[in-house]
Parts: C-alpha cells; structure tokens; sequence
C-alpha cells in the first residue's frame, strides 16, 4: 500500500483513488469514505470497515477470505471477477450495486436494504437475505447454492436469471419473488414444504 493510502485510510476519507494490489486488511475501522475509486487486484482479506460510506467505486479482481462491510451504505459499487469467501454486508444499505463474475463462498445481507442490485454471471455459495428489506434483486446467468429468505421483506426479487440449487425461507419470505415455470417445477418439494403442503 502506498504512504498515500495508509495516510487516506488513517483520516478516514478517500476519494478520486485508482490503485493496484493494495493490502486493506488492518485494524477495524468505523466511518470509513470511499468516493469515485478504483482497486484492481487487492487483498481485502481481513478488511473490516464497519459503518462505512462507499459510493461510485469499484472492486476489480480482488481476493479475500473474509471481509465485512457490515452496516455500511453501498451506493454505485461494483465487485468484478474476484474470490471472496465470506463477505459480510449486514445491517446495511445497497443502492444500484452490482456482483458481476466471480465466486463469493457467503454472502451475508441479513436485514440490510437492498435497493437494486444485480448479480451477473457470478457464483453466489449461499446467499442469505433473511430479514432483508428487498426493494429489487436482479439476477443474470448466475448460480446460487443455497438461497435464504426467511422473514425477508421483498418488493421485487426477479429470480429467473439464477440457477437456484436451494431454498430456505417461510411464507412471509416469498411475498414478491418472481421465478419461471421451469423453477416452480425444481423447487416444487421445497415450496411445498415451505407452505406447509403435502404432495401426494
């Protein structure tokens, strides 16, 4: 990491940054900006940036086996082509983000605000959206391991352009969820099971 950027980091406020191969893991940090930037191959591994604002930046592949965003507000993010394991974004806000290509092991949205976001041709291990305010999720040639929605509040979640291999949810969970006639027929014995129906 250049001088400049640990100085950045150290005041809490970084903005018009295009840098390659940083290092973002150290200690918890709280408040965090990051405006109009750029990291192209960085270690966020270990990174935790708590209560951050992160707007119009984007991650280009990047690695990490764990870095939380929790309760921070995304707006214009995108993530491309990068291997995290666990990222953590819980508690806080997405608006207009975007996951394209990649594999993510978890992806943690636990009662966050999802705005808009899309996923594009990326691999989701498992996604959990559970308790979520969902305003819209879209989905493009991607794949999701395990999907969880339980006591998600979802206004549109479009989820025709996912290969879906699991479901876990209640009925409140699936308010506003869209999926294509070939899905109803894959998901048919867990719906039932959801719903508390029996096929016989």
């Amino acid at each position: 990491m250049s001088n400049e950027l640990h100085d950045l980091l150290e005041d809490g406020y970084i903005e018009g940054v295009d840098e390659s191969g940083i290092v973002f893991a150290g200690p918890e940090r709280h408040g965090l900006r990051i405006l109009d930037s750029r990291f192209v191959e960085a270690d966020l591994s270990g990174a935790k940036l708590i209560g951050c604002r992160l707007a119009d930046v984007e991650f280009q592949n990047c690695r990490a086996t764990d870095v939380s965003f929790a309760k921070s507000s995304l707006q214009d993010v995108t993530v491309a082509e990068s291997r995290i394991g666990a990222f953590q974004g819980f508690g806080g806000s997405w608006t207009r983000c975007a996951i394209a290509g990649g594999k993510i092991d978890y992806l943690n949205l636990r009662a966050a605000t999802v705005a808009r976001l899309t996923i594009d041709n990326a691999v989701i291990g498992e996604l959990d959206l559970s308790e979520a305010k969902i305003e819209g999720i879209s989905f493009l040639n991607a794949t999701v391991g395990k999907l969880i929605l339980t006591n998600a509040r979802t206004k549109r979640l479009d989820l025709r352009g996912v290969e879906l291999r699991g479901l876990e949810s209640n009925p409140e969970g699936l308010r506003g969820v869209v999926i294509g006639p070939t899905q109803v027929l894959d998901l048919a014995p867990v719906l039932a099971d959801i719903l508390g129906m029996k096929i016989a």
